[in-house]
């Protein structure tokens, strides 16, 4: 029997979340220095042709749009992977995975040679993608703590007030920079195929799915992914 050259990857809903949070985060965080540069917590300024919005004002709406996106396609991305059978098996990170993580790390430090047996993701791809929820929930409560010190001063006091909620804000957001910036990169070392899968949700077998799977199982059929 002919093995299949192709294999669905990715839902619709986990598609379509991915790339509203790459739209959300960019806009997020060319406004967000354009609000930096009105009150800089150090001293150096951003080029204004790298921010957004034009002056304080305008910067602050773009950012709170694109917060709204951003959080609300968050907690979407979040419950469905911990409710769907697709999420909790592929891309949350579990205690079953604790094993790989040191295996990985020697093969991205080319101390191992040959890639660790593994699934649809890692165990550091999957510890990255149940980490990152965590960080964004920083970013948007450190964000309520600046713009509402007073209706939220628990959120403030939270973070050491005002002036250091600022700062944790800025690591938190740039934390997630960090992350998108190593996502891509890893995209790019992966192959076209990886990228173009993002879009259409199938991607171009480069090697047979029993060499992928772990011994004794095999992956569902696509139709079974998608729950």
């Amino acid at each position: 029997m002919q093995k299949p050259s192709r294999e669905y990857h990715h839902p619709f809903l986990i598609r379509a979340t991915h790339w509203l949070n790459f739209f959300a985060l960019g806009i997020m965080v060319l406004s967000g220095l354009r609000i930096y540069n009105a009150s800089p917590i150090w001293d150096f300024h951003i080029p204004p042709a790298l921010t957004l919005g034009g002056w304080l004002a305008g910067a602050r709406q773009w950012h709170f749009f694109a917060m709204w996106i951003l959080t609300a396609n968050g907690v979407l991305w979040v419950v469905y992977n911990v409710a769907s059978r697709h999420g909790r098996h592929t891309t949350l990170f579990s205690k079953s995975d604790l094993g790989g993580i040191l295996p990985m790390i020697l093969y991205y430090l080319r101390i191992r040679k040959e890639h660790p047996p593994v699934k649809k993701y890692n165990a550091l791809q999957k510890l990255s993608y149940s980490t990152v929820p965590l960080v964004a929930a920083g970013a948007v409560a450190s964000g309520i703590a600046i713009y509402w010190p007073v209706q939220f001063s628990a959120f403030a006091s939270f973070f050491g007030g005002y002036d250091t909620a600022r700062v944790w804000h800025f690591i938190f957001m740039a934390a997630l920079v960090l992350f998108f910036g190593g996502h891509i990169l890893m995209v790019v070392i992966a192959g076209w195929s990886n990228f173009v899968s993002m879009i259409t949700g199938w991607k171009k077998l480069e090697r047979s799915p029993e060499v992928r799977s772990e011994p004794g199982k095999s992956d569902p059929p696509p139709a079974a992914r998608e729950g």
